[in-house]
């Protein structure tokens, strides 16, 4: 919880990291040495969404298009 008083020093600085303030969600991913990367909000959250529901001739002729899969390919083998 980003409003917990006990949060605040984390959250101010995933703030930093995303370089955005007070707008939510914001996903954050920690790397291999452990240090927080900004993934994405809500634009990008739901765009991923959307396109993985796509059919997969679409997908398959526009590669750039970035779903669940392309998204998290190197985090999660798969979401079949």
């Amino acid at each position: 919880d980003g409003m917990a008083p006990a949060n605040r020093e984390r959250r101010n600085e995933l703030f930093g990291i995303s370089g955005v303030r007070a707008n939510y969600p914001q996903l954050f991913l920690l790397n291999e040495e452990g240090k927080a990367e900004f993934w994405g909000g809500w634009d990008r959250l739901e765009g991923v969404n959307e396109a993985s529901g796509l059919p997969l001739e679409v997908l398959r002729a526009n590669p750039e298009v970035e779903t669940w899969d392309t998204a998290f390919h190197s985090v999660v083998a798969s979401f079949d």
